[in-house]
């Protein structure tokens, strides 16, 4: 592009194009390193000034920059662009030091500077020694040279940066398993495009994380699940750092989606008898808490993470009380119910109750503490358990038995809705205080003695 500086001159800077009064710097990343990039082809950057002249510098520091990078990376195959930030980051730490604008002692910015000169002094001198008129960039590896950086122009708002930002203000964020999974889907992100500038990330890159995630197998399902937790941070950030910018990942296409999903089976007759025998012959916490599930329908956390005065068994109708917990939230609104025990979940509530210690605070301490729920780990094991027995299915399948099983009893489906805490689908349904205890065993004892 060719810019004009004053009425005279005119230069040509290479990697610069212009929207508005606004300059970008925009550069390919070098064909033999896309793939480190995650696919990424380009790097914008914002220069936010339309001074020519620090539009001329900084495309000037910029390129400098991120050839320092692409030679790193050259040499080292196993280093990605997120790598080099985060060394930078430690390495300032190891002085006491931390990015802008973060104020630093002079001290430890001192002892940097001198760890730097110490290093380097030498690589390049003329005939007075002045190796300091030499430009950083020539000397100094990209970890030190981004350091410096650092502490000189401050960090820009990375990927890195947006979680922060995104889990602090939310109302599940001392939910350990929910930080867990949005944690673990935007370090994926992360490592598909590298810990890019949050203002740089296009819809290329969006659709870049569809395409890998369906390129390594994952189940479009899976990938549309991963898009909404990225979604929701990206939407978050934008709003409060107020940033002039479209969601990226804002209504992605997903080639096919669902058609990959693999049909949920159901427990016949004979597997659901052999379940609840075997429960009773072993007769212990953990066989209780499937039992729990067999003729409730719930998810296998939900039995999980009960607190022991959720059981209700000194009442007319005895039921268990699905609420949420510090340690282990509900997956939905209408989630949140009270069930009536029947069959053999009375009598896992029943065993439950008779064993408790004295202070016992907990269903299942064995899985659950005041900081977390591990559902995961107890369907693991009775996953396990169930294969072990010649039935090839899963805990979660029980709920989907449920379903059939109040079906074949003929229960309306509002009854259906109530029992398995699904969505409701009438606004009507949230009026009233919803189906009565007596109302609700009244069928789910039709369905303890269901066959299917």
């Amino acid at each position: 592009m060719k810019l004009s500086l004053g009425s005279i001159f005119k230069v040509s800077i290479r990697y610069v194009y212009q929207r508005g009064d606004t300059y970008y710097y925009q550069r390919k990343i070098p064909l033999d390193l896309i793939e480190r990039y995650g696919g990424t082809q380009l790097i914008k950057v914002n220069l936010k000034t339309a001074d020519l002249k620090q539009v001329a510098k900084q495309v000037g520091a910029l390129n400098k920059q991120y050839e320092s990078i692409w030679a790193s990376l050259r040499v080292n195959h196993s280093l990605k662009p997120l790598g080099i930030h985060q060394a930078a980051i430690k390495l300032l730490s190891q002085y006491g030091l931390k990015p802008q604008p973060a104020s630093n002692e002079e001290p430890n910015l001192d002892q940097f500077i001198d760890a730097l000169q110490q290093k380097h002094e030498g690589y390049v001198q003329d005939d007075y020694g002045n190796w300091q008129e030499v430009p950083p960039e020539d000397f100094l590896d990209p970890v030190s040279l981004e350091a410096l950086r650092l502490i000189n122009e401050g960090s820009t708002f990375r990927l890195s940066d947006a979680l922060k930002v995104y889990l602090d203000g939310h109302k599940k964020k001392n939910d350990k398993k929910f930080r867990v999974y949005v944690s673990r889907v935007w370090d994926r992100l992360i490592a598909i495009l590298g810990d890019k500038d949050f203002e740089q990330v296009t819809r290329a890159d969006a659709n870049g994380f569809v395409a890998k995630g369906i390129a390594e197998g994952s189940k479009t399902t899976t990938v549309e699940r991963q898009v909404s937790a990225i979604r929701a941070v990206f939407n978050v950030v934008i709003i409060e750092r107020e940033i002039a910018k479209v969601n990226p990942f804002l209504s992605l296409r997903i080639a096919s989606l669902g058609e990959d999903s693999k049909v949920r089976g159901t427990f016949d007759s004979n597997q659901l008898a052999t379940l609840i025998r075997e429960c009773k012959n072993k007769d212990d916490d953990v066989r209780w808490l499937l039992a729990l599930q067999i003729d409730l329908g719930c998810r296998l956390a939900e039995t999980t993470g009960l607190a022991l005065s959720d059981l209700h068994l000194n009442e007319s109708v005895p039921y268990v009380s699905f609420r949420p917990h510090p340690w282990r939230s509900l997956k939905t609104a209408s989630s949140k119910r009270n069930i009536p025990l029947v069959g053999v979940s009375l009598w896992a509530a029943q065993r439950v109750v008779q064993s408790a210690k004295k202070g016992q605070l907990y269903a299942f301490p064995r899985y659950t503490s005041e900081t977390e729920c591990k559902a995961n780990n107890s369907s693991a094991t009775l996953n396990k358990w169930i294969g072990s027995l010649g039935i090839d299915k899963t805990t979660h399948e029980l709920r989907h038995t449920m379903r059939d099983r109040l079906r074949h009893a003929h229960a309306p489906k509002p009854i259906q809705d109530a029992v398995g805490g699904w969505g409701r689908e009438d606004v009507g349904d949230t009026y009233g205080l919803g189906y009565g205890l007596v109302h609700l065993k009244e069928w789910l004892d039709k369905v303890a003695s269901v066959v299917i």
